[in-house]
This record gives C-alpha cells, sequence and structure tokens, in this order.
C-alpha cells in the first residue's frame, strides 16, 4: 500500500499497481532466503530499497548515478519517517493524506545532498548540513583571498573530502600525501611539489585537527611557512565547526590512478597492433579522447622514461597525462615497471662518494635503513615499506647516487 510519494515537477508518480509490484519483489526476495532486496536494476533506471520492519521506502535513480550516495540519502528518509509518524503506523488503519507534510521533510533532506560537486562523488564524501556547509566555505573563500594562495578543499585525516575546488588530479596526489604510517607522524603543515600540477604552483597541506586537514593549491613561490602565517587565524574558525552531523559516503566510481612523477612504463605488444592502427575501434576511441597528444606519450614510453621525463619531452601534463596513463593502464596496453635496486658494496670509494654528493641528514637516514635491502630482490615499494619510508622519496635518494646503484627488472 502506497503510504507517501514524492516526485520532482513533471516526473511520474508511484502508482498502486508499481507499488505492489516493487513490495511484491521484496516478498518473493524473503521467500528463497534472501535478507532484503538491496537494487533493482532496469534499462534505464534503478530501485534503491531500503527496509524497515513492514515498511519498504524506494528511490528511484538514473542507471549511471551512484548508488552509494542515493543509499545514504533513503537511509535518512526512513529514519525521519519512522521518528515522524511512529504513533500513527500503530493505528490500524492508515491512509496517505496522513503523510502529506512529510514532502517538506524529504525537501529538506534532498537539498542537503543537492550540493555535492560531481567531482566529489569520485571520492569519499564527507556530507553536512546545508548551513554547516556555507560557513566552511565562507572561510575557504576567505583563505583563497589571501595573496598566493589559488583554490582550496577541506578533507577529513581519512580522506573524505567536505568541500573542494582542487582538480581530481591534485585531490589524488593529496590523498596519497596523508596515507597513514605507523613509523612516521605528519608535520603540522608541508608543500608538495609534482610536476603533474599546473606550471608554478605546487600543494600545502595544513593540519586544522586530527581528524581535518585543510589543502591548497599554491604559487610555487610562496613559502609554506609564510602561508601558514597567513591562513592560521582563519583555520581557527575551521576548527570551530561543528562536524557531529557529518555522514560519510564511500563512492563506486573508478578514480584516475595519480602516478608518481619517477614511475617508469613499458608497454604491452599488442598496443602496436591496436592503438598504432588507425583503423582498429581502440585505436579511434583514443584518438577521440586524446587526440595528438594521446599518441606523443605513448610514444614516450619506453621502458625507460619516467612520467616527469615524458612530461618534459611532450609537453603533455597535468590531469591530462594522469587520465592518459590511467586509461592505458586500466586498458592493458602498458604495466609499471618494478625496480630491484642493487647498491654497490659499501667500500671506501663509496663512502667517499656519498660525501662527495653531501645528502641532507634525513636522507642519509633513510639510505643507511634502506642498503640492507637493496641487494636486487627487493622491489623499491617493498624497500620503502619496510622502512616506512615513502616510496618516491627512496627512489629520489637512490637516483642521486648514480652508477652505484644498478636498476634490476
Amino acid at each position: 500500500m502506497p503510504l507517501f510519494n514524492f516526485a520532482p515537477s513533471g516526473a511520474p508518480k508511484l502508482d498502486a499497481l508499481v507499488a505492489g509490484f516493487l513490495s511484491a519483489q521484496a516478498g518473493f526476495a524473503e521467500e528463497i532466503g534472501e535478507r532484503e532486496i538491496q537494487v533493482v536494476t532496469f534499462a534505464e533506471n534503478k530501485f534503491v530499497y531500503e527496509s524497515r520492519a513492514d515498511l519498504l521506502f524506494i528511490i528511484v535513480i538514473g542507471q549511471e548515478d551512484d548508488e552509494h550516495i542515493y543509499r545514504v540519502i533513503i537511509k535518512e528518509v526512513a529514519q525521519a519517517f519512522e521518528s515522524q509518524y511512529s504513533e500513527v503506523l500503530k493505528q490500524s488503519v492508515v491512509s496517505s493524506h496522513l503523510f502529506r507534510g512529510f514532502r517538506e521533510y524529504v525537501m529538506e533532506i534532498l537539498g542537503k545532498y543537492d550540493r555535492i560537486p560531481e567531482i566529489q562523488q569520485r571520492y569519499p564524501t564527507a556530507i553536512l548540513p546545508p548551513e554547516i556547509l556555507e560557513q566552511i566555505e565562507e572561510i575557504l573563500s576567505l583563505i583563497e583571498g589571501q595573496p598566493g594562495i589559488i583554490r582550496t578543499a577541506l578533507i577529513t585525516s581519512d580522506g573524505y573530502v567536505i568541500t573542494s575546488k582542487l582538480q581530481q588530479h591534485e585531490l589524488g596526489v593529496a590523498g596519497k600525501q596523508l596515507t597513514p604510517s605507523e613509523e612516521m607522524e605528519l608535520p603540522g603543515y608541508f608543500t608538495v611539489t609534482q610536476t603533474t600540477f599546473d606550471e608554478g604552483t605546487k600543494l600545502y597541506i595544513h593540519q586544522v585537527s586530527p581528524g581535518l586537514m585543510l589543502l591548497a593549491i599554491i604559487r610555487e613561490d610562496l613559502h609554506e611557512s609564510r602561508c601558514a602565517e597567513i591562513i592560521s587565524p582563519l583555520v581557527y574558525g575551521l576548527r570551530n565547526v561543528d562536524y557531529s552531523s557529518m555522514v560519510k559516503i564511500d563512492p563506486k566510481t573508478k578514480l584516475t590512478e595519480v602516478f608518481s612523477d619517477l614511475a617508469v612504463f613499458t608497454t604491452n605488444p599488442m598496443m602496436e597492433s591496436t592503438l598504432y592502427a588507425e583503423q582498429t575501434k581502440p585505436a579511434r576511441e583514443f584518438a577521440l579522447l586524446f587526440g595528438n597528444a594521446g599518441i606523443d606519450v605513448i610514444r614516450g614510453i619506453d621502458g625507460v622514461s619516467s612520467v616527469e621525463e615524458i612530461r618534459v619531452r611532450t609537453g603533455v601534463h597535468g590531469r591530462q597525462l594522469s587520465e592518459i596513463l590511467s586509461y592505458l593502464a586500466e586498458k592493458g596496453y602498458i604495466r609499471r615497471t618494478i625496480f630491484y635496486p642493487k647498491l654497490a658494496a659499501s667500500d671506501t670509494r663509496f663512502l667517499a662518494y656519498l660525501e662527495t654528493v653531501g645528502l641532507p641528514r634525513d636522507e642519509y637516514q633513510i639510505l643507511d635503513q634502506a642498503k640492507g635491502f637493496c641487494d636486487g630482490n627487493n622491489s623499491v615499494a617493498d624497500i620503502a615499506q619496510r622502512i616506512g619510508a615513502d616510496e618516491e622519496k627512496l627512489i629520489t635518494i637512490l637516483r642521486k647516487l648514480g652508477d652505484n646503484v644498478e636498476w634490476l627488472t
């Protein structure tokens, strides 16, 4: 029996016949031993179910919509409905007119979730009431108004995006920097430089509180300590916002992978007969998506050149380079080369070379921990994990050693 129906203006409403069909589906699922139906998919739409005792709450969404977000919405609708009408539902006879006032509650809930930017639907997302989000965005606008600060984002320390103006690949780099490590504690603020960023910019990360991180794309010439000095008074405002009503949503959509500047790729032989052949369907699709930039990138992948070297040689950088590499990796046309570094013996000549290179103290400490594993049998990723160091940092240090390191694959 339909108790309540909400539809945007012009959309078809759920009649008793359709309601009976949807209810029968749920009953059939129970009969065959399924605890409950969660999603029913049709050609153009999906029906997301939420079961509460003898009540069914169903939301109809488009085929391409992310059901994870709408599952959170329908759960909140169900909770509000039960709370508002708990006494009415105990009656032996109920009529749909008793629930007409619930429309205002639904509109309020939908208004809260309607503000999720499209880019955030592809990331773990933290939802807050509109008035709280407006408060946060006002503070971030003030931060963006400071000299040298271009765009900002606020995320939780475990990677859920509250609000963001950052580009997709910039958020991806930030996520990697915030990956927790038992060996290393993040400083209060720091900057990250990556050639995939827009030219003349870098990423600034500032810990607002143990659970919150402020991200900002800033000018390359703005020193991190000066940036911290500028925004610290405004960060205090972010710290005092009420986050108790936050709802976290995990996405289903695949993200564009963010590759290290030092990553090296090799090609699959089938790429020669597909992407390089003009008449094949994969080649036409690739050309349509990426044009000449895509061709330049695949010609630059030689099993030796790093991502940074490909960027310099082709002039393709930022989000476009990340998207091309992600596409090629997902389709199986390329794979990342795994390096097994083999370090020369620590004789007097090697020690003298280290003195000549003049490694900073922190880099020397990392090298000292890593050298016992650099025997050609352990990958860079394995070594970095064993010593609790950043993989890219370790590669940078080992590359400084020149011919004293043999890179096995």
